[in-house]
């Protein structure tokens, strides 16, 4: 997660008490900024901004209109910590000190790409990518760490029955009993999409495991009167040493690992999950080995045939064909590309249609999330996070893609084919 640091202005133009109103004015419209600092020898004294200074006498001092009355904060705070502060004081901007000295101002409008980016509002935790990156830093630094998820059980109903006002109740309420019961030091905890949470920690093995089930009975315990049957969760966990990894490894991949492992064992932790998913799993299967052309048992995977990319302001349309034993499927996909994650996400969603194609009606693949992110050897690795949905249960997917030649959009489709065809290799033959 970015901190202070990253998000502030570092070159913070000020002015002293005695400053005009007339000068702080041309300062603040000549920077395109909305408020100065008032230093006395190096010292703060006070914030003014243009809301004080508007309709004043020209000539009268800074001084008489500055507010007294300011916050400031380290550069190393989160930029989460730094909103919820804001929030608090009512504030509209920070002043960012390190060692009794100004070193930069913080405004709300730097905070808001940055949260919009990262964070839920409905629970007020961060997405997944805060997650990557918490557990990305945490490994490069040597440190072991344990990855819980998080998962509602037969959260569907709750919105079929209740309705999604209740439903979105539920998950604020669960997300505020998890918050109460993580420590920040140790651990970062984050919505990880939909009904599930995400808890990476740098607790050891058995200590993180008696916090999921800590976690696990006090969210049994919350009282919901418009769901009178109560809510429970499942969980699964998977972490291990990582301190001896090697030089060259890509600690995106390690994390999607973890991931994966953890998502495994949360889904074989759930109630009756085993044997509502089987019958699905068998009959997808089934499906697509009947598309293999030599008759084997085991389908062939499915390969990228071509790519189309078309963009016209800010609007993209993406087209992926995939192929596979003699057969083509092709999807298009379109929607607004504003940044680069966006766009990868829209050839995710591409590839996803067009392996739809491939599956019976009753069954599809929803794309929930696509990142870049560097490796230890200045190579890019794009992850797609994807849920297999079927009619008696879904499975999530996770599929990682080396980025070749500069390709970042190929690189997506084939790391959503990836975790699909991983899947399809995992499928029970007909023998």
């Amino acid at each position: 997660m970015k901190t202070v640091r990253d998000l502030m202005t570092p070159d913070v133009v000020w002015v002293t008490p005695s400053t005009r109103v007339k000068v702080a004015i041309t300062f603040m419209k000549g920077h395109s900024i909305g408020a100065l600092p008032v230093l006395v020898n190096s010292g703060l004294v006070g914030i003014v901004t243009l809301y004080d200074l508007l309709g004043e006498p020209q000539d009268a001092p800074v001084e008489e209109l500055m507010t007294r009355r300011f916050t400031s904060v380290d550069p190393d705070m989160t930029a989460y910590d730094a909103a919820r502060l804001l929030q608090e004081t009512g504030d509209n901007h920070l002043l960012v000190t390190q060692d009794d000295q100004l070193v930069g101002i913080l405004s709300q409008g730097d905070l808001m790409p940055e949260l919009g980016r990262t964070f839920d509002p409905l629970t007020e935790l961060p997405w997944s990518d805060s997650f990557r990156e918490w557990s990305m830093n945490a490994l490069k630094r040597g440190l072991e760490i344990t990855i819980i998820l998080f998962d509602l059980d037969k959260f569907g109903i709750f919105n079929k029955k209740y309705g999604h006002v209740v439903g979105d109740t539920v998950i604020k309420e669960v997300a505020g009993v998890l918050k109460r019961g993580v420590d920040p030091d140790l651990e970062l905890l984050c919505r990880y999409g939909g009904d599930e949470f995400g808890l990476v920690t740098v607790r050891r093995a058995d200590e993180a495991a008696a916090l999921a089930e800590v976690l696990k009975e006090r969210v049994s315990q919350i009282k919901i009167d418009e769901v009178p049957e109560g809510v429970s969760m499942t969980y699964g966990m998977f972490g291990g040493r990582r301190t001896k990894e090697r030089e060259d490894m890509h600690y995106a991949a390690t994390i999607d690992d973890l991931i994966t492992r953890a998502s495994k064992n949360c889904t074989a932790n759930k109630p009756n999950r085993i044997e509502e998913a089987l019958p699905a799993l068998a009959s997808a299967a089934s499906l697509l080995e009947a598309a293999s052309s030599d008759g084997s048992a085991r389908a062939p995977r499915l390969k990228i045939e071509t790519i189309s990319f078309i963009s016209s302001g800010t609007e993209a349309k993406v087209g992926v064909t995939l192929a596979r034993g003699g057969n083509e499927f092709m999807r298009e996909s379109s929607g607004y590309a504003v940044g680069e994650e966006s766009i990868l996400r829209l050839f995710a969603e591409a590839a996803a249609g067009a392996v739809c194609k491939s599956l019976a009606p009753d069954h599809g693949i929803v794309v929930e999330d696509a990142s870049l992110q560097e490796s230890g050897k200045d190579d890019e690795i794009v992850t797609v996070v994807a849920m297999y949905v079927h009619p008696r249960s879904s499975v999530r997917l996770t599929g990682s893609a080396l980025v070749r030649r500069g390709d970042h959009y190929r690189a997506a489709a084939a790391a959503l084919l990836d975790a699909v065809n991983r899947q399809v290799e995992l499928a029970p033959s007909r023998e």
